[in-house]
């Protein structure tokens, strides 16, 4: 521990001497009178300053493992998962907050300053302290530090709803995703003020959080389903069927005929949340002309709204796929299918594949029952 720390103090010296050196060279290039060396020295600037930051992001993760920034889960995740042979993608996230290049080199450093001052100080203070940054960056490390303990200090609360006005949109993206993470709902009235941010980024992650907080804002969300932004009506779909807001019946069927792909597949799985019984007849007449990619998500929201049929039906024709098929190929997807759609009902069938002489087939049925995820 003792030489870590040694190192830890070398190595913010050493930045902290570049920066000096930054700062004395950047002083002196302003007196050029060449526009193409004053260009070059910036350029020059820019490189050293980048590289700066990379070293002091390598010491900071000497010191403490930074929290990664995550996002919700959203309608995109609904989707079935790969399977036990590839990758599983990761749940959907914005980029995080850039280095920002619209940042001029004077926030830039000031930032980079702020960092190496905080560097020692207690994870909560150092939080506190890039609220206060020049650098939106930081900002929104600062709201995503704090997140955890303004589960349970007023202060620490107060602060990230204050960043509800930051001029930075990401920093108030940042700050409304921590509020949804926490649960805060006294933040909700400062939420729903916020319906009408300037940036249609902001907006949306206000419509997501009050969906993943099961707000009582049915009338205002469903305002949005007339916009020209499809993600905007996606997500507008998508909080509605979370606080299962029933009075936008209508527009959700409406919106079964959307030309978005995914405003449809929302407004099937939305329909079956609000358990709109009504909507079963549109429903099945998607699911025999034209179900798409959303035939099993039309299965398991018909059998929500109490029509069993379509469900019975791809149940035994998978089943026999799975079972029966000469094609591992399809057999798998059938497998992957049913995980999907029917993982209990056919927990007898995976269980009968771990048996089967094909070792794919054996893995898919064995990660089948592994598999607890159940989309939406």
């Amino acid at each position: 521990m003792a030489k870590q720390t040694i190192n830890m103090a070398l190595a913010v010296t050493a930045i902290v001497f570049s920066i000096g050196t930054l700062l004395f060279t950047l002083g002196g290039s302003s007196g050029s009178d060449s526009d193409s060396d004053l260009g070059f020295d910036l350029r020059q600037l820019e490189e050293r300053l980048a590289l700066l930051e990379t070293k002091l992001e390598k010491a900071g993760n000497r010191r403490t493992q930074a929290r990664p920034f995550k996002r919700p889960a959203t309608s995109e995740e609904k989707t079935e998962t790969a399977g036990p042979d590839q990758d599983e993608k990761a749940p959907g996230e914005p980029q995080e907050t850039p280095e920002n290049n619209d940042e001029g080199l004077a926030v830039r450093i000031s930032g980079l300053q702020t960092r190496i001052e905080a560097l020692e100080s207690d994870p909560i203070q150092r939080g506190f302290r890039y609220l206060d940054s020049d650098s939106a960056k930081l900002r929104a490390e600062g709201v995503k530090a704090l997140e955890e303990l303004a589960r349970s200090d007023p202060q620490a609360l107060a602060a990230i709803q204050d960043m509800l006005n930051d001029s930075s949109e990401d920093v108030r993206w940042w700050s409304i995703d921590s509020l949804a993470d926490i649960d805060s709902k006294e933040s909700i009235p400062l939420l729903m003020n916020m319906l009408n941010d300037s940036s249609e980024k902001v907006r949306r992650e206000v419509i997501n959080s009050l969906g993943r907080m099961g707000a009582d804002a049915g009338p205002q969300v469903a305002g949005f389903l007339d916009s020209q932004d499809p993600e905007t009506r996606a997500y507008a779909i998508d909080a509605l069927g979370k606080m299962k807001y029933a009075g936008a019946t209508d527009a959700l069927i409406a919106s079964l005929d959307d030309q978005n792909g995914r405003v449809r597949s929302e407004a099937i799985w939305s329909l079956a949340e609000t358990g709109a019984k009504n909507a079963a007849p549109a429903l099945r007449k998607i699911y025999n002309e034209n179900p798409g990619d959303n035939r099993y998500s039309l299965v398991r929201c018909l059998k929500t709204l109490g029509d069993n049929e379509p469900f019975n039906a791809e149940f035994k024709r998978l089943t026999a796929q799975a079972l029966e098929s000469e094609d591992q190929n399809k057999r798998t997807e059938a497998i992957r299918n049913l995980t999907y759609f029917a993982k209990s009902e056919a927990k007898g069938i995976f269980e009968q594949l771990q048996k089967d002489p094909n070792k794919r087939v054996r893995d898919y049925a064995g990660w089948a029952l592994r598999n607890d995820r159940r989309r939406r």
